[in-house]
């Protein structure tokens, strides 16, 4: 019962993703879904909108959900997460940013709420900070969003708070304002709560171990993990598990259980390799790199910091790439190279400075002072040092702010500026003095951290018994039920297959009798259809509609017997001697396709010679055409479009008499779209003959051409669009 539940939660989500949404969405599992199978909703959206919207008002909007028979509620709703997916990680589209822009401004214009109106400055917020690294900018849009859904309680409304609380949380981090990133993350982990939901339950506590984590809180990071280890038990949420795998081969690593970490960063690797997910692949390997190195294994460091860059560089992720330079930096730095140390960490600062990521930035400059120190390059020394005093002053980080005095104190002592060297000792002392030293205490959280590895190691075990218990049920409710179903399968096996036999030549049967035309026995419309779909390895260069007009009523006035042996002669006569594929379409009115073009007054006249011979007693009209209809050989006609333009052809001669014989063809100017061919086809041609775009030919008068009208053509007025001449 335990394992039906979550697979019940994966059919509806699958069934939610696959379906035309015809009733409300289900935001919980939209939610799930944006954070395990992005891709998959992705998807779903497009074929609700395979084409995106461009609409400069709500009246156009509405034109546009008319047009493509939605919802106005739905089609908004589809654009806000097709707008969100584009700004995800995972997506890599060269234009995904300038897509959102432009789609967030037209959502804007359709704000008529408080939760449109908190998503749009969410979405404005997600492309300041993605797409510019403007975090203080998508901070202050964001407490926008928040402040006008504070009061919103319903399941919607509490699905966006959540989610625009964790986006809070981890831009004070990155800012490194730890307060105020706890104070969101709390909120974050009461909203989880609130809405009963273990997978978001599980993420909140996720987040705040790695808030822990960050914070040098090792032991209550292991707690929460253990907590989200808990709530994720039935393991079906694989992108989450591998992110708790990813952060628990951090954990590790700290603690210096190395073992465990390479386990942890390994599954975790492998897991985001399965799910796609390149972005965490690349963390995954800058993770085993730092345990290597962590352990002064430089060189294989090194490797997995290339593997990391290479898939930065693929992916276009330049802080990523900045961060893996500027390991790489360290690295090279470390194994005494500080030639080509400097060169990556000089790239890092410049891909930092770029995207203004002064919280990165102000390592990178410390790093590169003591490189440069090490080198004796006490100049460069002294720059990049001053440069981490400006950062690490404005931000307030004062262990950096102290490296940095240091940094700056020794460069200036070995250039000889020793009253510049006394004042930076002054400052540096000072600032020891405001500031007391935090104690790690690594040593008292010994006991606590290995209670919390201890409390995770038994959470794990205690999930993954749980699943083999499970598994093993299920396999006996299987092996019972197949059982049955075999001994069920071996009866009914036998007369299956006897009916399969006798269904098969039935089928055979009824494929090719559907392709004859009823009276005569030959090939009728249907086999034309089939035939034109499988000739592209010899293309059909000219199509012939014919009429024996003083002949269709002939079933009529000899009986249908007489009258189709007369068409049968007369369709076998005309294949025989003009080598062509012949089809009769009713009584009277066959199909000619030829594999090479034949002039129409030439076909005409051989036609009436056939027919005089072969009781042709009878007015002969003709609709021909000459493939292809269009200029451009990409576009391809249906065999429907080119059967309704000969019938428009046919019925045009038909109109010119019976005194001879009449032919009616037509020509597409260079121009000309395939638009001409949609439905209503006979409206779109006269138009398009009205306005000069098709030529028609034929032996009679164009003039006396009669062109046909159905009911909803009779009060249009064709002549409204031609073109002055």
């Amino acid at each position: 019962m335990r394992t039906f539940i979550p697979l019940l939660s994966i059919l509806l989500l699958s069934f939610f993703s696959a379906q035309a949404y015809s009733s409300v969405r289900d935001e919980l599992l939209t939610e799930l879904q944006i954070r395990e199978a992005p891709k998959t909703l992705e998807q779903s959206l497009s074929k609700t909108l395979p084409t995106l919207p461009n609409f400069t008002s709500a009246a156009e909007f509405s034109r546009f959900a008319d047009d493509h028979r939605l919802s106005k509620a739905e089609l908004k709703r589809d654009i806000q997460l097709f707008t969100r997916l584009k700004m995800e990680l995972y997506n890599k589209d060269k234009d995904r940013y300038a897509i959102a822009k432009r789609l967030t401004e037209q959502l804007e214009l359709l704000s008529n709420s408080t939760f449109d109106s908190s998503y749009v400055l969410m979405l404005k917020g997600r492309f300041a900070g993605r797409s510019q690294q403007d975090y203080t900018t998508a901070i202050s849009l964001y407490q926008q969003a928040v402040a006008l859904m504070e009061h919103s309680t319903d399941e919607t409304s509490l699905v966006l708070r959540y989610t625009l609380q964790e986006h809070l949380g981890v831009m004070h981090m990155i800012l490194r304002e730890e307060s105020t990133a706890l104070l969101h993350l709390k909120e974050l982990s009461r909203l989880s709560k609130q809405l009963e939901n273990n997978y978001l339950i599980a993420h909140a506590e996720s987040v705040l171990g790695k808030y822990f984590y960050k914070q040098n809180q090792l032991g209550k990071s292991l707690a929460h993990y253990t907590e989200a280890t808990k709530y994720s038990q039935d393991g079906n949420n694989s992108s989450q598990n591998a992110h708790i795998e990813l952060q628990l081969a951090r954990i590790y690593r700290d603690l210096e259980s190395w073992d465990e970490a390479l386990s942890a960063a390994n599954n975790a690797a492998e897991a985001f390799s399965l799910l796609g997910n390149e972005n965490y692949v690349s963390s995954s390997m800058t993770v085993i790199a730092m345990i290597y190195a962590n352990q002064g294994q430089w060189y294989q460091a090194i490797d997995y910091h290339l593997n990391a860059q290479h898939i930065e560089s693929k992916l276009g992720n330049y802080i990523g790439l900045g961060l893996n330079l500027h390991n790489l930096g360290e690295a090279y730095y470390k194994i005494g190279d500080t030639r080509t140390s400097l060169e990556n960490l000089k790239r890092a600062n410049e891909i930092f400075t770029s995207k203004k990521s002064n919280h990165y930035l102000v390592y990178n400059d410390l790093l590169i002072s003591e490189v440069a120190a090490n080198d004796a390059n006490w100049k460069m020394s002294l720059d990049y040092a001053s440069k981490a005093i400006a950062i690490a002053e404005s931000k307030q980080l004062n262990t950096e702010l102290k490296e940095a005095l240091s940094r700056q104190t020794d460069a200036l002592e070995a250039l000889g500026l020793y009253e510049e060297a006394f004042n930076s000792v002054r400052k540096l002392n000072t600032l020891n003095e405001l500031t007391q030293p935090q104690p790690s205490g690594f040593d008292e959280q010994k006991s606590i951290i290995a209670a919390q590895k201890l409390e995770l190691s038994l959470s794990q075990a205690q999930n993954q018994l749980l699943a083999k218990t499970e598994q093993l049920n299920n396999t006996r409710l299987v092996t019972i039920l197949c059982v049955f179903v075999l001994c069920l399968t071996l009866l009914i096996l036998l007369k299956l297959w006897r009916l399969k036999n006798k269904l098969s030549c039935e089928t055979k049967t009824l494929q090719q009798t559907q392709l004859l035309e009823p009276f005569t026995r030959l090939h009728g419309y249907l086999a034309f259809k089939r035939d034109y779909i499988n000739s592209n390895s010899h293309p059909i260069k000219t199509m012939a509609l014919i009429s024996l007009s003083d002949q269709l009523d002939a079933d009529l006035s000899q009986g249908y017997e007489c009258n189709a042996k007369m068409n049968k002669r007369q369709v076998l006569a005309i294949k025989n001697s003009l080598n062509c594929h012949t089809y009769v379409i009713r009584p009277g009115v066959f199909l000619l396709c030829f594999n090479e073009s034949i002039e129409p007054n030439h076909l005409l006249s051989l036609l009436r010679d056939i027919i005089s011979n072969h009781d042709g007693q009878t007015s002969l009209h003709m609709g021909i055409l000459q493939l292809p209809l269009l200029a451009d050989p990409a576009i391809k006609l249906t065999a429907a479009q080119h059967f309704g333009s000969l019938q428009m052809m046919l019925h045009a001669a038909r109109t010119l008499g019976s005194d001879k014989d009449y032919f009616a063809t037509m020509k597409m100017l260079n121009f000309a779209s395939a638009g001409i061919f949609n439905d209503p086809l006979y409206l779109n041609i006269e138009k398009s003959i009205v306005r000069g775009i098709i030529k028609v030919d034929t032996n009679g008068n164009k003039e006396d051409i009669i062109w046909p009208r159905w009911k909803n053509h009779q009060n249009i007025d064709i002549n409204e669009d031609k073109l002055a001449i």
